[in-house]
């Protein structure tokens, strides 16, 4: 049996009070479109917010500064059309540029000009403002050394404020030719308006000055940063020794100041933080022992500063006097030499029978001294592939009971070194 087919009826459709209210409101609609896209009637919009843009120009010139300008001008037309017109269907620009042709400034009349395809549409008034000064130079780019322009008012007592470490040292500026080469320096610039007594770092803000001091404005440059972090390290004052830094002195030798003066003998430093505690005395560049005797008992010495810590005396060099008075020489005689440090395969032999050394030192310590407390040391690492006959330089030790003395001068003995590995070849 076959099913029963429905029919679409029209009439049953005129009758269903849904379908009459949506089709009532789509032909109004139509009948609007019509009416509007064929009446006369016209409508009159002022279209502000305009961009304003300029021609390129000859001689490698450019527009500088009109990045954010903005014009206004009316519009008429049909009513349907002007009320879709917005700022991006339009720019404004100079109406001539044929007298621009070198660096300066200015005055330009602006025109208004259809910029897309909605042109149905007519300008009903000059553009507002009708004129304006215009900057015109050539494009330039230059990097800049920050300077460090910090302003600390004051620091707490015992307190020091260390040069400023600038995390940027450069800064780049980009725009007007003429503008860049005004300027002479970039200066990093912050204020503390209170005393500081730890150390601070702030955003310091860098500001470009000319010849005269005066800041030059950004209208026709930008920078590729406008701040630069600073730090500013406060550092802790004390006062502490400056000590004889003495070398080739012997293993026994203590440092004794009733026996050196040095001048002058403390320096006030300014120290970070967190080693004040370690920094106890300042040492001198090497001072070479051997060489200082009652006679030559004066010697000049550098500082030798760690870094990181401020010299505030600015003192760079100190006199070092051994007290003549209080010391003395003795020659000691030396007949045995205690030979180190052999390579393997190796055979020393000195060939020096004995030895006389000048020994200073207080007198109450030379006049005990024997040769029983003297030692006289053949180092052979400096002649680990060496064989035959040669010198080599004594190092000289003396008992601890001798604190303060030492040998003035060097000493070398003759050695004979025999390749044992060549001697156990030419055995029968």
């Amino acid at each position: 049996m076959k099913g029963t087919k429905s029919k679409f009826n029209l009439g049953k459709l005129l009758y269903n009070d849904r379908f009459v209210m949506l089709f009532s409101v789509i032909l109004a609609f139509g009948i609007w479109i019509n009416v509007s896209l064929t009446s006369q009637e016209t409508q009159s919009l002022m279209i502000t917010d305009i961009p304003v843009t300029m021609p390129e120009l000859g001689n490698d010139l450019e527009f500088f500064g009109i990045e954010e300008q903005t014009a206004e001008v009316r519009v008429s037309g049909n009513s349907l059309v002007v009320a879709g017109i917005t700022s991006s269907d339009i720019y404004i620009t100079a109406a001539d540029t044929s007298k621009i042709t070198a660096p300066g400034t200015y005055s330009v009349n602006l025109v208004p000009k259809k910029g897309s395809i909605k042109n149905d549409y007519n300008f009903d008034s000059t553009v507002r403002p009708s004129e304006i000064d215009v900057y015109v130079d050539r494009y330039a780019e230059k990097e800049i050394n920050i300077t460090d322009k910090i302003d600390v008012s004051s620091v707490g007592e015992n307190n020091y404020a260390a040069t400023t470490a600038l995390a940027q040292q450069t800064v780049t500026v980009k725009g007007a030719e003429s503008v860049i080469n005004s300027i002479a320096e970039a200066d990093a610039e912050y204020s503390f308006t209170d005393p500081i007594s730890e150390t601070q770092t702030v955003d310091a803000r860098i500001v470009l000055r000319d010849s005269a001091g005066e800041e030059v404005p950004l209208d026709y440059i930008t920078m590729d940063k406008t701040t630069v972090s600073a730090t500013v390290p406060i550092l802790n004052i004390k006062t502490v020794s400056i000590v004889p830094n003495i070398i080739n002195a012997p293993d026994s030798f203590v440092y004794d100041s009733n026996y050196i003066k040095v001048e002058p003998s403390t320096i006030q430093i300014a120290v970070p933080k967190d080693v004040m505690d370690d920094v106890s005395y300042i040492s001198t560049a090497e001072i070479d022992i051997t060489k200082i005797s009652p006679i030559s008992n004066k010697v000049s010495a550098e500082l030798d500063m760690p870094p990181g810590i401020r010299n505030l005396n600015q003192i760079t060099s100190v006199d070092i006097t051994f007290d003549s008075g209080q010391l003395t020489t003795k020659k000691i005689k030396l007949n045995s030499f205690n030979v180190i440090n052999e390579s393997e395969n190796r055979k020393t032999t000195v060939s020096t029978k004995s030895i006389e050394i000048n020994v200073v030192g207080p007198k109450n310590q030379l006049s005990s001294l024997t040769a029983a407390n003297v030692t006289a040391v053949v180092d052979m690492s400096t002649k680990a592939s060496f064989s035959g006959y040669g010198s080599v330089s004594l190092r000289i030790g003396i008992n601890s009971k001798f604190p303060f003395c030492w040998a003035y001068g060097t000493y070398e003995v003759d050695v004979n070194v025999e390749d044992t590995t060549q001697n156990s070849n030419t055995s029968p």
